[in-house]
């Protein structure tokens, strides 16, 4: 029954958008001969033109070139050693088919690691393989790896130049190839047998199960691209082979001594040199790279213009399950990816990645779950992408990881977004964080609470539905919703499998039930593709948020009314009682109330009411299909509201009889003062924004917040008020001028010292007399702790704290990465707060989730950065060399306590950088 309805789900969604499958039998072609293959009764001294007088060998078949329309069959049952690469080409209408005949399994080709391809063509066109098992594994002799070689299992490329056409691979078993893993970057220092780091694009990830590829005779005389088009793999599985299961890439010249063609690169969308490969689908395949550490992607699917990828289960790929990379115009769809790890040194586990360099890239429709990552954006240089309509669940790191460049777009909507094993539903981080991303339309439901939701000023997040834990919802989307969306039921197996394909079907118990806050409450999108996850046309009524546009239940017989409360100035109201007949709901936050079990073609007479409100009626009719949606109004009577907040010292400690007064412009509009447990409130405020707050105590530093807005009939929080001691409250002095030169061993001044592989030294820097703590990384060793300086405090700061050092970088950057945190602010967990960066000439702080370049910075000068942190606003403030340059930003991730400082850098950044005349302390220094 499961393996029916995974088939049945998928079957009816693709026939609703007009992409059923072809039927994958062979092509009876007019004129063409059959040549039968049998290994243990065949001879090559036969015709081969009928069973009883078969052919005996692979090479007889190798050394024989065939016309259009003949047919190459291979006895069931039945296998060969070696290679099978048979010449000639077919033509147009036409093709030459390689396939079995006779009951039994599949006819098999081992080429046990002897030969570069198992099943070879070259510099031909017009082929359909189908039905054979391919296997290409060298034995394991030595230590792992030592077995990896530049092998393939099926492969189809050409060198001549000009278009090679019609590749059909059908119902093929490929599996066990250990091809090697190359790395386009990374660091060599990751070099293992089978894993190389650097080789560039033309050396890297030509290894696999089935490869297409254009390559040249002579990389120095490379004359004109070979182009592969009208490519199709079908109804196949692919198993432990390495690097990946499925490649197309395209030869662009990187390697020494090669002429750089550009065939396989973008420079830009427009890039006149880029030659790709066209009209390439894949299609009801099963891919399944467990049981091989370098099994990575599931497909790398590059250098393609024109690409269609639907109906595949991905299941254990290593590094990303279906990658694309320098592609146009593909289109991935009704796929299930599934377990995704890292492997072979790669650093990502993802389930799709749009990667460097892609355009017109559509992600719809896929079920995406318990990956690393779920989907990657991962546009360096340029590109746009389309990320719509897809269940992503379960996914241990990042649900999506916005991780492009700045000339990138992501539009990302009508997602239903689900996270249990992990504390992200959306991150980006640094640079990345500068390409524009639409995220609209979303469900984004998590577990945890805070999960992160990364936002910079290029993140437009708007009317997305925050729901399950408490989240932080963005303040960029003033349409958001929060509440219940009432899915169905809980996310289970069983998921797809060779047999059963994509169990697509597993993802409806994410469906929202009726009256959920989802149904009727998106934004309508044009060029919405029409359908949604499950093949519904899009909108049943108002357009629903997530992957799902709901439509009542066949056997359910009654619907419900749903809507928001709001009062005359279009303010939310929570708390109010909404009835119809006998039925009533009290509004939830945001004022959505829902009331269920209404018969199709009743008509309710809605009310709702308040204390303090005027109540709000309407009517309306119950149908089939869809909830009803009807919003109603209340009338606030009173429409004064407060302002209340807190004076605290530097230490957040209560501060009693402060004076706080209220204004707006130069007029005095409320006094209070502060209590024991320093709270105050400032009653009856006219609604209105701008009021500015002041909270004064003799002795103390006075604090003013302009900018407060009330609301009415409610409290608007001022936040809390630090007054500060003027002396300071000084907690640490660093400058390790009494230090002896050389390393400096961990503990000293409470400091801890990672140095593994590079080197943390006092240095008599600037003097003999003022010397400070070098830090000097040339090598990718440390872990996350790298190469610097840290403490954890024993008793974690609270309140208004200051934290500053002198510091300076000596180097140019030559290569890898440059950055140096210049100090890094940690919470009580570790996480890191508040970031100061210096890069590549320039200084980065995090202001929130953003990182933004704050200045430059000239090698061997000396800058004073200051750190004012507000541990009870969740706020700080960044001084160089004593001039203000973030004010009051938020945290990149709460800090209730300062519990940790650390200098250093880590994984890539090489340099050096120098600390000296470290300060902490309570207060204003």
């Amino acid at each position: 029954m499961g393996k029916r309805l995974g088939r049945a789900l998928l079957g009816a969604v693709l026939l609703g958008v007009g992409l059923l499958p072809s039927s994958a039998a062979a092509v009876e072609s007019g004129g063409g001969t059959k040549y039968y293959v049998d290994a243990v009764h065949g001879s090559d001294q036969a015709k081969g033109t009928s069973p009883g007088r078969a052919w005996r060998s692979l090479q007889k078949v190798n050394d024989t070139t065939f016309e259009p329309g003949d047919q190459v069959l291979l006895r069931a049952g039945q296998s060969w050693g070696g290679q099978l690469w048979p010449k000639g080409s077919g033509a147009t209408g036409r093709p030459i088919v390689i396939d079995k005949y006779g009951p039994g399994a599949r006819p098999a080709i081992h080429g046990a690691g002897e030969v570069a391809e198992t099943v070879r063509l070259f510099n031909q066109h017009d082929w359909e393989i189908r039905n054979l098992e391919v296997t290409n594994a060298r034995p394991l002799t030595g230590e792992p790896g030592t077995n990896l070689r530049d092998l393939r299992g099926i492969e189809v490329a050409g060198d001549a130049g000009g278009t090679l056409s019609h590749f059909v691979l059908d119902g093929v078993d490929v599996h066990d190839v250990t091809g090697e893993v190359n790395w386009i970057g990374g660091d060599p220092a990751g070099n293992k047998p089978g894993v190389t780091f650097q080789t560039g694009w033309d050396r890297s990830k030509n290894t696999g199960g089935i490869v297409f590829r254009g390559t040249v005779a002579d990389v120095a005389n490379p004359g004109t691209a070979t182009v592969l088009d009208d490519i199709l793999v079908q109804n196949s599985s692919v198993k432990r082979t390495s690097f990946a299961g499925i490649v197309v890439k395209q030869h662009t010249g990187s390697s020494e001594g090669a002429v750089q063609t550009g065939w396989g690169e973008r420079a830009n969308a427009t890039d006149p040199r880029f030659t790709p490969h066209t009209n390439v689908v894949i299609r009801n395949n099963f891919i399944q790279q467990d049981g091989n550490d370098y099994a990575c992607n599931g497909m790398y699917l590059t250098d393609v213009r024109g690409g269609l990828v639907e109906g595949n289960v991905v299941y254990r790929a290593g590094t990303s399950g279906i990658e694309a990379y320098y592609a146009d115009d593909v289109v991935i769809q009704h796929n299930e990816v599934y377990e995704t790890q890292q492997k072979a040194g790669g650093a990502d586990s993802n389930a799709i990645d749009p990667d460097k360099a892609t355009t017109r890239i559509v992600v719809q429709y896929n079920f995406v779950h318990h990956n690393g990552d779920g989907i990657l954006i991962c546009q360096f240089s340029f590109g746009d992408t389309v990320i719509r309509y897809n269940t992503i669940a379960g996914n241990s790191r990042y649900q999506i990881y916005l991780h492009s460049d700045r000339a990138a777009t992501a539009k990302v909507y009508n997602n239903t977004i689900y996270s249990d094993r992990s504390d992200h539903l959306i991150y980006g981080y640094g640079s990345s964080l500068a390409a524009t991303y639409d995220i609209r339309n979303n469900i984004l439901y998590s577990t945890r609470a805070n999960a992160s939701l990364t936002t910079s000023p290029t993140i437009t997040y708007d009317n997305n539905l925050y729901a399950g834990a408490a989240l932080a919802v963005p303040s960029s989307d003033r349409r958001a919703l929060q509440g219940d969306p009432l899915f169905k039921a809980a996310l289970s197996g069983p998921y797809g499998t060779e047999e059963s394909g994509p169990r697509l079907d597993r993802a409806l118990a994410l469906v929202p039930t009726s009256g959920s806050i989802a149904v009727g409450t998106a934004a309508a999108v044009e060029d919405n593709g029409g359908r949604d996850y499950a093949g519904t046309a899009l909108y049943q009524g108002l357009p629903d948020l997530g992957a799902f546009e709901y439509r009542t239940p066949r056997q359910q017989t009654w619907e419900s009314v749903n809507g928001f409360v709001r009062d005359q100035f279009g303010h939310p109201v929570e708390g109010a009682t909404v009835v119809a007949g006998s039925r009533s709901a009290v509004t939830q936050v945001g004022g959505f109330y829902r009331l269920e079990g209404f018969a199709f073609g009743s008509v309710a007479t809605v009310t709702a009411s308040k204390d303090g409100y005027d109540a709000g009626s309407a009517t309306v009719a119950v149908r089939r299909g869809d909830t009803s949606r009807q919003d109603l109004t209340v009338g606030l009577q009173d429409t004064d509201g407060s302002i209340i907040g807190r004076v605290l010292d530097q230490r957040a400690q209560a501060l009693p009889g402060a004076a706080v007064t209220v204004r707006s412009g130069g007029e005095v509009v409320g006094t209070a003062q502060s209590g024991a447990d320093g709270g105050f409130v400032v009653p009856d405020v006219p609604m209105g924004s701008g009021y500015t707050v002041v909270a004064e105590l003799s002795g103390r530093q006075t604090v003013e917040r302009s900018g407060v807005a009330v609301l009415p009939a409610a409290a608007a929080d001022a936040g809390a008020f630090l007054l500060a001691d003027p002396v300071g409250d000084e907690q640490q002095a660093h400058d390790f001028d009494s230090l002896p030169p050389g390393a400096l061993p961990t503990g000293t001044g409470g400091w801890t010292v990672n140095a593994t592989g590079n080197a943390v030294d006092i240095a008599e820097v600037p003097s003999a007399s003022d010397r400070s703590v070098r830090l000097a990384r040339g090598t990718n060793t440390g872990g996350t702790a790298g190469t610097g300086i840290s403490q954890v405090f024993a008793t974690p700061l609270r309140g208004l704290v200051t934290v500053e050092a002198r510091v300076m970088r000596d180097q140019p950057y030559v290569s890898g990465s440059n950055w140096f945190g210049l100090p890094y602010l940690y919470n009580e967990s570790g996480t890191a707060a508040v970031s100061v960066a210096f890069d590549k000439g320039n200084i980065i702080a995090y202001e929130g989730s953003t990182s933004r370049t704050v200045g430059s910075y000239e090698l061997g000068r000396w800058y004073d950065v200051r750190l004012v942190v507000d541990t009870v606003n969740q706020r700080f403030d960044l001084f160089i060399d004593g001039v203000r340059i973030s004010d009051d930003q938020p945290f990149r991730t709460a800090m209730p306590a300062l519990g940790g400082i650390a200098f250093y850098a880590n994984s890539s950044n090489y340099g050096s950088a120098y600390v000296d005349d470290v300060r902490i302390s309570y207060g204003l220094s």
